[in-house]
């Protein structure tokens, strides 16, 4: 009797994660391209990194926008010396500043309409700021925030890269985050933050950690307990997120990632690893492989939905699906054990 409620809990779960992919897959939670064109001023936030190579190819995409009512403010270390291409860059265009103040300081420099937060490691197109601006206004949002498409490229990168997608979209139908006021339905990406930046000074959510950056899920949430609308969108083809080819540290920052959607909360995403992997091996241990053919059937039309709802190559993440599963072990175990073991210094 024990057995069978196990795999009863097992299969309802599978079933509850499919049924969310499948609102997610129907409702296209995506950024549209809307076609209308403004003229509000945008400041563009962005917090500089050692790896000026980055930057600069952000900036330069950021120049080439059709949007040119823009100011791009760019957080700097305060000792950190600057390179002098980036010095050169923000010289020859007067839209481009760049500023040596502590985190949560630079806002007080921006004079937009709306605060755009950028990610270094993304890449915007065309029609991005027009379509942020056309949704805030529609909706009456207060926080936009998009969740890039990602732009991957090698074995190792596949393995990894596409968790954070699969666990997000059979985790929260991103469409209720606008549409219920509850912060239980929460999600969000540091990578692109779009604001009211009346709000957003009113507020000021980014100083309420202590001069820590706070994590975008948690600024989510701190948006509607003040009552204001937010919405998270995938970002289709106006944004794109990759990492560098040689990332040393991408298990850590996976398994971060991923246990930010579980809100850092280590016992629900141990407990999510014990249903989504130790589920369906429990069902294939028990050697009846008529049961098994449901979590293989949803766990393959789940592959298809979230990887045509996030850009990327359905093939190769049914056929990386094992090799995929073994790095979500792996990467959201250590981000748990570094958080017990390793709690973040005040």
């Amino acid at each position: 009797m024990l057995i069978l409620t196990l795999i009863y809990v097992i299969l309802i779960f599978l079933v509850l994660r499919f049924s969310v992919t499948v609102f997610n897959f129907l409702s296209n939670p995506k950024l549209g391209v809307y076609g209308r064109h403004f003229d509000n001023k945008v400041s563009i936030l962005i917090e500089a990194t050692p790896d000026t190579a980055v930057l600069l190819e952000l900036l330069q995409t950021i120049q080439l926008q059709d949007y040119d009512a823009i100011e791009v403010i760019i957080q700097c270390n305060e000792n950190a010396a600057q390179s002098a291409e980036l010095t050169n860059f923000c010289a020859a265009d007067r839209r481009f500043n760049l500023s040596k103040q502590k985190t949560g300081a630079v806002e007080d420099e921006a004079t937009g309409e709306y605060f755009l937060f950028l990610g270094t490691h993304t890449i915007i197109c065309d029609g991005l700021i027009n379509s942020l601006i056309y949704r805030t206004k529609v909706f009456n949002l207060t926080l936009l925030n998009i969740i890039p498409t990602q732009s991957i490229s090698g074995f190792f990168n596949y393995c990894l890269l596409p968790l954070n997608n699969f666990v997000l979209l059979n985790l929260i139908p991103l469409r209720l985050i606008r549409l219920f006021s509850s912060p239980v339905f929460s999600a969000g990406t540091n990578q692109c933050m779009f604001f009211d930046a009346a709000t957003y000074k009113k507020y000021e959510w980014h100083r309420r950690m202590k001069g820590e950056i706070p994590e975008a899920l948690e600024i989510v949430k701190a948006v509607k307990q003040e009552k204001f609308k937010a919405e998270t969108l995938v970002g289709n083809k106006l944004i794109y997120s990759y990492v560098s080819e040689y990332q040393n540290d991408l298990i850590q920052k996976t398994g971060q990632r991923l246990l930010r959607n579980f809100g850092n909360n280590s016992f629900v995403a141990l407990l999510y690893l014990l249903l989504i992997i130790g589920g369906p091996l429990y069902i294939l241990a028990d050697y009846d492989y008529r049961l098994f053919i449901l979590p293989v059937g949803l766990i393959f039309l789940s592959r298809i939905m979230i990887s045509f709802l996030s850009g990327q190559n359905a093939v190769w993440n049914i056929l990386l699906h094992p090799v995929q599963m073994f790095f979500l072990v792996i990467s959201l175990l250590q981000a748990i054990l570094v958080r017990i073991f390793l709690p973040r210094k005040k």
